[in-house]
């Protein structure tokens, strides 16, 4: 074998050689198993052999087209195109095939632009059935792009290995590529006057260019010189036209036929992709054309081109039309029923009504429903899906948004201000309308928001608070939210409406208020009734959305916070709620009531004046006992207390504590009095019968209750008797304090004896067991000795406050509980000579009364004060304790008030100094609106600080040499040491 191999190296100059060495060497011969052959003489084809061999493929071209391929020898095809590329006659295959595939287009183009021509003659003589026939150029199409595709699948296989090597070489199409692209050039973009098909000469070259190229632009109409594409791209319009209006009846078939067009058209555009050198090329009449690197016009894509911007125009014109006529003419809340009178019958001159807002909603909401289905079935690009779904968005939604927002009867604002103003459960309203909705329920259910069963109103369905809302109505908003959501800048109208129906039925609460058309309670209970619904609206039509939770919450603040009202009803509501309206009530109730309390504390700005009014109603509910359930209470605090953290409940803590230590101060001096051996009698207590008072003081921490400075009325000689006793006993007990009595807190059962009824049969005297203030019983007590005073001898005798005696004296002289009788007329007393008299004709039905008190606009005539009792039985006493209503008055503390009370206005500008002094020892240098942000952002928990307010705080602490100015800069402040 090397022998072998090293002769193969000299072959061919030693031929002769190896040949005589083999014919003397016979005897070696019969066992050789190799021999050494001579290298074929290599024989350049040469242009006529090149000639006649691309006669045999071309002949083949021709017989594929024919549908004849199944008699061909295409290892022997691929062998012929094989030499021809290796015999350096590649140019000559590559335009040799461009031109057959370019006649046997021209073919098919010419049968097409003549059915073409057929049927829009047939068209505009009227003879045109309006079905299929009108559409058979796009079958024909399609069947011819489908062979065309087949063939040149085949041609490919044949010519691969010029596709491997001569084509890249050359910067030319590959064969497929070329196939496409002639396709596009010759067939769709083919002028609708070129009707021929035999081949012409070859000139004219530029002007044959140009018109190929100005074939290339937008679709045209059929006149003015249109070609075969833009009359199919305006077939294949007219059948989606004819889908969108529910006018096709044959609409899966039609569909399969553009998806196929539309394939065809991505296909073309993908093949004219790229640089190549297209040069005398057969153009749109045949001609050929020049044409290097595939660039201007021509280069951009077909399918972009020819049908892409068209469809999307044609769709934005179509949507823009049908939008605008929808919302010409609108009809009610019910929909377009309720209108049916103003409509007439097609003979009519009066248009009918178009559709309700909601109707609208739901047509749009159809209508992106069938375009991407329809994009779907096409097979349409994504990048056309969403600029098809982005146009019908637009005109459909963003373009009407305001107008469906707006809408009279049916809009969004209108169905919102329905779900506001939803009837309580049980009323008459709520009852009349739970009739109309059942008269409607048939118009709703067309319009497919009444299907279903309905609740007990018809749709309204009552919350786990007893708040009515209107779940069908919130339906048709979620239904319109839904559909806005697909173009996010059109949300923005419905958060706008959300907002304004808060901010409107929010004032119009604030002015019930004002007017006195419904007291605090009414007002806060309205706030969470309105809560309610609207925090429905959003977590249910608004999907939760979090924009939609904040315009809802700055909404509420607005105006809860328009001036300190909303806070005082809120602690007069709460204050209500826990003596009355929690007893009893379970610990799921009691949690969810307290919880929506809570929400509507969140808004307030203003929560140390919330903290004032709170504790103020807190101290008269554990000091006159009227807590309904304690556990609530503290419930109460310790919501508080996770909202504002421990130093906005470390007062109302230490009350609970101080009641917790009274009850056992209270305890260990009932020993002690049980443990007295020898107790000598108290002169004093003769005037009780000589039978001692028995008192129950509050001690309470002067730190934690809210003190007044009202001094003590001169009590009877038999009560002040048994307070100096508790007060030996206590401060023997506990040394080193002090008490301070406040006698305007306390309550007392007194004993009234009256004598029989003239004219009863029982000559009994009759008793009655009076629950009164400790004010009335002074009051009360002074009749004992005279049956007539005056205004001036019971102020004389008592020492009470001007105003706390004219309503406590007007609460004894009310029809119902009439213990004394007033001189003057009217509910209001006249002046200090206006008398009382003792009323021994007093009747109840009770043994045991009440004496309720009046409020202090009725007692005086002004509004400086509301009705407040006190619970405790006794006498509470203390540092300090709890203030009376007239003692709140004196601090600002009215129920119902607008404005801050004084005391909490001196509370801030404490805490104020406090926060700017502990900043800017912090800090040391700092400019002004530095200051006022971290001023606000730590004090924001208790209230929001007006700049003005800091600027007047920092002026003070300066001229008290807290702060100086720096000399540089005026507006920078420098902490003095």
């Amino acid at each position: 074998m090397e022998g072998a191999a090293a002769t193969s190296t000299s072959a061919r100059s030693n031929s002769a050689n190896n040949n005589a060495s083999s014919s003397n060497g016979n005897a070696a011969s019969s066992s050789r198993k190799f021999t050494i052959k001579p290298f074929r003489s290599y024989t350049q084809m040469d242009t006529s052999s090149a000639h006649d061999t691309f006669s045999s493929l071309a002949s083949a071209m021709d017989e594929i087209h024919n549908r004849n391929a199944s008699t061909l020898s295409f290892e022997e095809l691929y062998r012929n195109a094989y030499n021809l590329v290796l015999h350096k006659h590649g140019g000559l295959l590559y335009e040799g095939v461009q031109d057959r595939l370019s006649v046997h287009l021209r073919r098919s183009g010419a049968k097409l632009v003549k059915l073409a021509r057929e049927e829009s003659a047939a068209s505009g003589n009227g003879n045109g059935n309006g079905g299929g026939d009108q559409y058979k150029l796009l079958e024909e199409m399609a069947n011819c792009w489908t062979e065309h595709r087949i063939t040149m699948v085949m041609v490919r296989d044949i010519f691969m290995y010029m596709d491997r090597t001569y084509v890249p070489q050359h910067r030319k199409r590959p064969v497929y590529d070329l196939g496409l692209w002639l396709f596009r050039r010759v067939v769709w973009e083919r002028s609708m006057e070129d009707d021929g098909n035999d081949m012409e000469e070859y000139e004219g070259e530029q002007q044959a260019m140009q018109m190929s190229m100005g074939n290339s632009g937008p679709l045209k109409s059929a006149e003015n010189d249109s070609t075969l594409g833009t009359v199919a791209s305006t077939l294949v319009l007219q059948v989606i036209h004819a889908d969108r209006q529910n006018r096709l009846s044959d609409a899966p078939q039609r569909t399969s036929l553009l998806k196929e067009l539309i394939h065809m058209l991505l296909e073309l555009a993908h093949a004219n992709a790229g640089q190549f050198n297209d040069s005398s090329v057969l153009g749109a009449r045949g001609r050929r054309t020049d044409q290097q690197g595939g660039n201007g016009v021509d280069n951009i894509p077909v399918y972009e081109r020819d049908f892409e911007e068209v469809f999307l125009g044609e769709s934005q014109d179509f949507y823009r039309m049908e939008s605008t006529s929808r919302l010409s003419h609108s009809v009610g809340l019910g929909g377009a029923n309720d209108d049916i009178s103003n409509s007439t019958n097609d003979n009519g001159s009066k248009p009918a009504a178009k559709y309700s807002a909601m109707e609208y909603v739901h047509r749009a909401q159809s209508r992106l429903l069938e375009e991407k289905t329809r994009a779907g079935l096409l097979d349409l690009p994504t990048q056309t899906k969403s600029a098809l779904l982005r146009i019908v968005e637009t005109e459909l939604i963003e373009r009407h948004a305001k107008t469906l927002v707006e809408m009279e009867g049916s809009g969004f604002s209108s169905i919102l201000k329905v779900v506001a103003s939803s009837p309580a459960v049980g009323s008459v309203a709520a009852a009349s309308a739970s009739g109309r909705l059942m008269m409607a329920s048939p118009a709703r259910g067309a319009l497919g928001m009444g299907a279903g069963s309905r609740g007990m109103l018809g749709g309204m369905e009552p919350s786990e608070n007893g708040v009515v809302i209107d779940r069908d109505r919130i339906a048709d908003l979620a239904a319109m939210y839904d559909l806005f959501s697909r173009v996010p800048s059109s949300v923005n109208h419905l958060r706008d409406a959300l907002s304004e129906r808060i901010r409107l039925d929010g004032r119009a609460l604030v002015r019930d208020q004002e007017t006195n058309v419904a007291p605090p309670a009414a007002f806060v209970k309205g706030v969470l009734d309105m809560r309610e619904r609207f925090a429905a609206v959003v977590s249910d039509a608004m999907r939760g959305e979090k924009k939609g939770q904040k315009r809802m919450r700055e909404a509420f603040e607005d105006f809860l916070n328009a001036d300190a009202r909303a806070a005082n009803c809120l602690a007069v509501y709460v204050d209500e709620l826990l003596r009355v309206g929690l007893r009893g009530a379970e610990e799921r109730k009691v949690a969810r009531e307290l919880d929506r309390v809570i929400v509507i504390f969140r808004y307030l700005a203003d929560k140390d004046v919330f903290e004032a009014y709170y504790k103020n109603h807190l101290a008269k509910r554990l000091l006159g006992n009227k807590s309904g359930s304690e556990e609530a209470e503290r419930a109460m605090v310790s919501l508080l207390k996770a909202e504002c953290g421990y130093q906005f409940t470390s007062k109302l803590e230490g009350m609970f504590n101080d009641m917790r230590i009274s009850k056992e101060t209270a305890e260990k001096y009932r020993s002690h009095k049980k443990g007295l051996v020898n107790t000598s009698t108290d002169a004093r207590d003769a005037e009780n019968g000589g039978k001692p008072v028995d008192v129950e003081v509050s001690v309470l921490s002067n730190s934690h209750w809210p003190s007044q400075n009202v001094q003590p009325c001169i009590l009877p000689t038999a009560v002040k008797a048994a307070m100096d006793r508790f007060q030996k006993y206590y401060l023997t007990t506990y040394t080193g304090r002090k008490l301070s009595w406040q006698t305007f807190t306390g309550s007392a059962e007194i004993r009234a004896t009256l004598p029989p009824i003239k004219g009863s049969k029982k000559s009994n005297a009759r008793r009655h067991d009076l629950s009164v203030t400790t004010y009335q019983m002074c009051i009360l007590v002074l009749f004992n000795t005279q049956d007539v005073l005056t205004l001036k001898q019971i102020r004389d005798e008592t020492h009470i406050p001007e105003d706390e005696l004219r309503r406590h004296l007007v609460s004894l002289c009310t029809p119902k509980h009439r213990i004394l009788r007033k001189g003057s007329k009217g509910k209001g007393i006249s002046g200090d000579d206006d008398t009382f008299t003792y009323n021994a004709e007093y009747t109840s039905k009770m043994t045991r009364v009440k004496i309720p008190m009046v409020s202090m606009r009725d007692a005086t005539g002004s509004a400086t004060g509301t009705a407040a009792t006190s619970g405790a039985n006794g006498i509470d006493g203390g540092a300090a304790a709890m203030g009376g209503a007239g003692a709140a008055a004196s601090r600002g503390l009215v129920d119902g008030s607008s404005t801050v009370p004084i005391a909490v206005e001196e509370d801030r500008r404490h805490l104020l100094e406090a926060a700017i002094v502990r900043i800017m020892k912090a800090r040391k240098i700092l400019n002004h609106n530095d200051l006022v942000a971290e001023v606000t952002r730590q004090l924001s928990g208790r209230f929001a600080p007006q700049p003005q307010f800091v600027k007047k705080r920092v002026e003070s602490l300066i001229e008290r040499e807290y702060l100086e100015r720096d000399e540089g800069d005026r507006r920078v402040y420098r902490y003095m040491a």
